[in-house]
């Protein structure tokens, strides 16, 4: 589903940023229509996987078998700024993904697409994978994933249920069922150019420095109580083992970088939530601030992250035109400055999460 876009945008002032016409009336508590993090970086370090020992049949003996060694990273957005894959889970149809980045650094005047998903048509720089190696695709390891190596990445199905033998070998429709989980990559893999930290399989690369993630896509209600899911994962988790041996600690524990875009939790199926989590801890919009779950009809979210400003945007925006192949500094300023729930990362204002853990944040080694 494509929009045309006339008027876009609305200069507001020749010196500065261009404020986008394309964004909803703004709510910054309760139901909300866009929050921002600021202070998102900092220096310190996550557990970086350099190995993982095979196990022997017919149980996992290697102990350990997830081998890992600090990492110390610094800047703005780290460790954002690193490699990061999408994850989504059903119930939710899909329509259009798209991916923008800055043409040649963070402070370039142009940021261009560099991928892109139309439903029912073929990708440009972008694969869908899911964990279901070992069969036609992928490798598996005996354990459980959290000991031994479990199943690691594979392509995914035109249907997003089962492994295909090469990357979009089928036409995906866009219906992810419920429970059934995908992420998206770029085209290149770890044999093409090596990746950063352990990889596997078919392990890819994400999307590095700034970026911006657009979709759009349903989250309907099917009657069951499985939560579905939109979340940003440090591309170096999928390659080593999404749940099980991985850098995604929190805090003290390490942590590589997860952002929860739109999350529905158990509790309230009918609210989404976003939080933010890396070795700096964790922290989200709070209690009783919430994005509305589209169960009647499509949506479009755009998640900046972005290094010149040392911020995240999360926001909703009436529509999007998926064939723009560009937009400006100015354009993306203009998002990042609409009004949003602000949430500062900085030291001193942090929070564990008190949210029950739920699917993809289980307790990792």
């Amino acid at each position: 589903m494509n929009y045309a876009l006339p008027s876009l945008f609305a200069l507001a002032s020749v010196v500065q940023a261009i404020l986008p016409n394309n964004v909803v009336t703004p709510s910054t508590s309760g139901s909300l229509s866009a929050i921002k993090y600021t202070n998102v970086g900092g220096s310190g370090t996550y557990n970086q996987v350099t190995s993982m020992i095979k196990g022997s049949w017919p149980s996992c003996t290697a102990n350990p078998s997830c081998i890992t060694t600090p990492k110390q990273v610094s800047g703005p957005l780290a460790p954002f700024n690193e490699e990061m894959t999408a994850v989504l889970r059903g119930p939710m149809t899909l329509h259009n993904i798209a991916v923008y980045q800055p043409s040649v650094n963070s402070s370039s005047a142009t940021w261009k697409r560099t991928s892109l998903w139309q439903q029912n048509s073929a990708p440009d720089n972008l694969v869908f994978m899911n964990n279901k190696g070992g069969g036609a695709s992928g490798e598996w390891d005996i354990g459980d994933t959290i000991a031994c190596g479990g199943n690691s990445q594979s392509f995914a199905n035109g249907a997003f249920t089962d492994a295909v033998g090469s990357p979009n070998a089928e036409v995906h429709n866009g219906n992810l069922p419920n429970g059934n989980e995908v992420n998206i990559v770029t085209a290149t893999s770890c044999t093409d150019v090596p990746c950063d930290g352990f990889a596997r399989g078919t392990a890819s690369h994400g999307w590095a420095g700034s970026k911006a993630f657009v979709f759009e896509f349903e989250m309907p209600s099917d009657g069951s109580s499985t939560p579905p899911a939109i979340w940003l994962l440090n591309q170096q988790v999928v390659n080593a083992a999404q749940y099980g041996c991985n850098c995604r600690g929190m805090g003290g524990q390490g942590g590589c970088g997860e952002l929860d875009v739109f999350e529905v939790l158990p509790n309230n199926l009918n609210q989404g939530i976003s939080e933010i989590y890396s070795f700096k801890g964790a922290t989200g919009g709070g209690d009783g601030n919430f994005f509305a779950r589209p169960t009647g009809g499509v949506v479009t979210y755009m998640a900046i992250l972005d290094m010149q400003t040392d911020s995240i945007a999360i926001q909703r925006l009436s529509s999007w035109d998926f064939g723009q192949a560009a937009m400006t500094r100015s354009i993306v300023d203009g998002y990042l400055g609409v009004p949003s729930k602000l949430v500062s990362f900085a030291a001193g204002n942090k929070r564990r999460s008190e949210r029950p853990k739920f699917m993809h944040r289980r307790t990792m080694h």
